[in-house]
């Protein structure tokens, strides 16, 4: 009997007493919808920030590469430029011989002998006439090279040369021509050719290569300004 007692005493406290509901039944289907919407947007803000952060990295990136690429470019043309690339191309040869006289006219032999003042004219006159690349007995010419006479031998870089001197200068060759003729010292170094029948050869070329410098570049005594 006490047993039955308990259990319709229970029975009647689940009668008066439910268990609570969910507050979020009797939310309006609307008010779900709305907050829920809310809680996406929110979301997708953040992760709009979050976008707009990692483009703004990309684009960094991007930007840095397009800069470091520029910077290369801009040093292969410097080396390019300094000679310490190869250069091939369109242009002049240029050639250089003792005179095969037996006996200079003005009693001076000297003067049937090619010497480096000869070089320089040339070298100075194809320059001026637009050469970009030049080499001097297939040595490349730059800067800091050095053109000095040892006797009957020139010293081009620290290398040994006999004539004849063969110049191989790149550049527009037609323009090229026309100016190293009306260059002052090749003027005057031609009829020295004459005078003492010194070879003297200019002919245009095409597909010339001239080879990348080898040497140091640094100053030893002189320096920049």
């Amino acid at each position: 009997m006490l047993g039955l007692a308990c259990v319709g005493f229970i029975a009647v406290v689940v009668l008066r007493d439910p268990p609570p509901a969910d507050p979020t039944t009797d939310v309006p289907e609307r008010a779900r919808l709305a907050t829920l919407i809310q809680r996406e947007q929110s979301r997708a803000e953040v992760l709009r920030e979050e976008t707009a952060i990692l483009r703004g990295a990309i684009d960094d990136v991007q930007s840095g590469a397009t800069q470091v690429e520029a910077v290369r470019e801009q040093v292969d043309a410097a080396r390019t430029r300094a000679g310490f690339e190869p250069s091939e191309g369109d242009g002049l040869v240029v050639t250089l011989r003792d005179s095969s006289l037996p006996k200079a006219p003005s009693g001076n032999r000297n003067d049937l002998l090619i010497h480096s003042g000869d070089v320089h004219a040339v070298v100075n006159g194809l320059w001026g006439a637009g050469a970009e690349a030049i080499a001097v007995n297939g040595e490349r010419v730059v800067a800091t090279s050095a053109l000095l006479c040892v006797g009957n031998t020139l010293l081009i870089n620290g290398t040994v040369h006999s004539p004849p001197y063969v110049f191989t200068a790149i550049g527009p060759p037609e323009v090229m021509l026309e100016r190293f003729g009306e260059d002052e010292l090749v003027d005057r170094f031609r009829r020295d050719a004459e005078a003492f029948q010194l070879g003297f050869d200019v002919e245009v070329e095409t597909a010339l290569e001239v080879p990348a410098y080898e040497g140091s570049a640094a100053l030893e005594f002189a320096e920049p300004r």
